[in-house]
């Protein structure tokens, strides 16, 4: 019996690296556990250096590098093994399945600076007015950008959350 194997995750589409006879294995990405029996084996080998070339070369090849082909073209890699790992769904899941971590990490970033905007407005208002020059100070030292904070102030007083009462000014509304 090998010491390793090489399966794809059939929920993540992401290869890895096995030690066969266990009975489940948890996917190193998605965390999934699955039965070994269950997993396709697309290496079996006692020489783990050929079981990371192999699923580094999967990786390069979903990836779209050409060194995957070139050792196909050598006869490193076995045909079907290319067959399998060429189906179309296994690209576009592993795309959209990145493409959702983007937009995921792009709200996370974007829920984080609206709440120390308006973590520090509230902060500042509860004496009263804020200065505009003070409320900047307070939020560009947290990594706001000076656009960011321009849009802010103005969507503030557009739908009445605050007002000027008078210039360089802000007040709860």
């Amino acid at each position: 019996m090998p010491k390793y194997a090489v399966v794809i995750c059939p929920a993540c589409r992401n290869p890895f690296i096995i030690e066969p006879g266990t009975k489940t294995v948890s996917c190193r990405y998605c965390n999934k556990k699955h039965e070994t029996k269950s997993l396709r084996v697309f290496l079996a080998t006692d020489d783990f250096k050929e079981a990371q070339t192999m699923r580094g070369s999967i990786n390069a090849h979903i990836c779209g590098d050409p060194t995957f082909d070139e050792g196909v073209a050598c006869g490193a890699f076995d045909r079907e093994v290319v067959a399998d790992i060429e189906d179309e769904r296994f690209t576009e899941d592993k795309r959209l399945v990145e493409e959702k971590m983007r937009e995921e990490a792009k709200q996370t970033r974007t829920k984080g600076q609206q709440a120390i905007l308006t973590d520090t407005f509230d902060e500042l208002g509860a004496n009263g007015d804020v200065s505009v020059d003070e409320y900047w100070a307070s939020v560009s030292a947290q990594g706001i950008s000076r656009k960011k904070f321009d849009d802010w102030i103005e969507k503030m007083l557009e739908i009445g959350v605050a007002y000027s009462p008078r210039h360089g000014y802000l007040r709860k509304g």
